[in-house]
This record gives C-alpha cells, structure tokens and sequence, in this order.
C-alpha cells in the first residue's frame, strides 16, 4: 500500500535485523551511524580535570595546559589537549607552528594544540605510538572527555569479522565508513566492535554520531592526544637546555677572567724584565764611570 515492493522490504528488514543482532557499533563515518550519542556531553560540557600551567615542552600543551592526563609527573610523555577549529579537519594535518588551545587562540590544525617537540599521537599509524607512551589503565583514566589519536581503529570497514592486525600494522586515518573512528583516551571514549588497534581486546574509541579520524570536529571531538617526540622525561630536557647556555656563559666569563690573568701576568713580569734589565745597565754605566773617574784621579 505504501508503494514498496514486497520482496525489497523484506530484504531491508533482513539488512537491518542483521546489523542488529551482529551487534556492530564501530559506527559508520561523519553522519549518524549504526548508534546514536544525542545523550552523551560534547566538549562544552565535560568538566575537564585540568593539570597546573607549566612550560608547554614539559606540559605537552601547546597553551601550557592539559585536559587530559592531568598527573603530569605520573605521566609525564602523554597529554589530552583540547582546541577549537572551524569545519572538519583531520587529525594527521601537519602543524602550522602557531600555538593553540582551548586558552589560546583557533586551531589552523588539531596538531597545532601540541607543544613544540610533541605531536599528535599515532600520526604514523602505529598504535605502538599510544602504548608506547602510556598503558591501557592509564588510558582509560585520563580524566572526563575524550582525546583522540590520529588512527583509526580498524584498517578497513569490513568489519564482520574484525580483521587480524598484525605486528606493527599501519593503521589509515579515514574520513568515514564503518572502524573509521579513531582511538581514545579517556573517560567518555567507548569500545566499538573491533577492539586491536593498540591494545588487544582493549583499545577503545570515540564512538558517538561518528566522525572519521580523518574528519572530525572541535564542537564533537576537541580533545587530542599528544606524545612526546623524544625520549625520557621531557622535564629533563628542558633542564638540560636551561643548563646549556648557562654553561656557554660560564665557558665566556672563565674565558675573559683568564685573558685578563694572563695580561695582568705578563705585565708583571715584563715590569720585573724591564727592572732587571734597568739594574744591569744602571750597573754596568755607574760601573764604568767610576773606572773612568778613577783612572783620572790616578793620573
């Protein structure tokens, strides 16, 4: 009656009792996908658990704050930034080098929100790049939100069954599509389907009305993860460049004061050259004029 042949709505009921009972919720790109999130706080809600300010190479912040990973001494090389950017970006555009934060100004890129000599976690499609710099646990509890690294969870959509990763296996970072969301730290980041991308069985994602890794939005998804380029405590490093020029000046200072040491030196004994030779010669013509006064006394 409705004008739908019989055999394509029994097909389209097939379609859907199928994908309800495959149980998926990995989602399906920047449009609503197989869940709905209208319940769940977006950015502006979350009450963030912010860290103390501090020197962005060691907050890892660009704005020299963090929302996520708040304990900077307990987890010192991983930091949940959030920005604020206009339309869809992807969370693998290169950094544009201007400073950014929820404290600061808009984002030109989401990996403007990292701070110099950090970057956005996982940008080379490595989940070892998230496990590397933190653990599940950790993760799990980085504070209220969601902070996404640039990898989506699963390597293609076909997802039924979830494709075996293998070691070292480089994750894409998609727009949409079914596993296109990407991984997440944090309190309000979700277990889709396929659950391998950095820890077997464990890794979780931003689930809600999806947004791709490759396209997401500051008014969904504000939160990014950044990680610590280098190795060690970032704090040490910084240290240690304070300490460098520190050293440079004294090497300057210890240079001059031993310039002037040697002059001083060296007029001191030029003065005890120049007086010993005054004396000989002093000598030597009293000397002879006391011969010559003599010899005419004698005559």
């Amino acid at each position: 009656m409705f004008g739908f042949p019989r055999r394509v709505l029994v097909s389209s009921l097939s379609i859907v009792a199928a994908l309800w009972m495959s149980g998926c919720t990995c989602g399906s790109g920047p449009y609503e996908g197989d869940y709905f999130d209208g319940d769940r706080p977006g950015p502006a809600d979350y009450k963030y658990a912010e860290s103390k300010k501090a020197d962005p190479k060691i907050v890892g912040c660009a704005d020299g704050q963090r929302e996520g990973f708040a304990e900077i001494e307990a987890n010192p090389r991983i930091a949940g930034c959030v920005g604020n950017w206009k339309s869809t970006k992807s969370l693998r555009d290169a950094p544009t080098g201007k400073p950014c934060g929820d404290d600061g100004e808009i984002c030109a890129a989401p990996a403007d929100v990292c701070a110099p000599g950090w970057h956005v976690c996982a940008g080379d499609g490595k989940g070892s790049d998230v496990s590397d710099h933190t653990s599940v646990k950790e993760c799990d509890n980085a504070g209220p939100g969601r902070f996404n690294a640039a990898i989506s969870h699963s390597p293609t959509d076909e997802i039924n069954p979830c494709p075996i990763l293998k070691k070292d296996q480089i994750l894409p970072c998609v727009m949409s599509g079914l596993g296109s969301e990407p991984v997440c730290c944090g309190n309000d980041c979700g277990a889709g389907k396929c659950k391998d991308a950095v820890w077997k069985g464990k890794s979780k994602i931003s689930r809600g009305t999806s947004e791709g890794c490759g396209a997401i939005t500051a008014d969904r998804n504000a939160g990014i993860l950044c990680c610590y380029d280098g190795a060690g405590n970032p704090a040490d490093a910084v240290k240690a460049e304070v300490k460098a020029p520190d050293a440079k000046v004294d090497a300057k200072v210890d240079a001059k004061v031993d310039a002037k040491v040697d002059a001083k030196v060296d007029a001191k004994a030029d003065a005890k050259a120049d007086a010993k030779v005054d004396a000989k010669v002093d000598a030597k013509v009293d000397a002879k004029v006391d011969a010559k006064t003599d010899t005419k006394k004698a005559g």
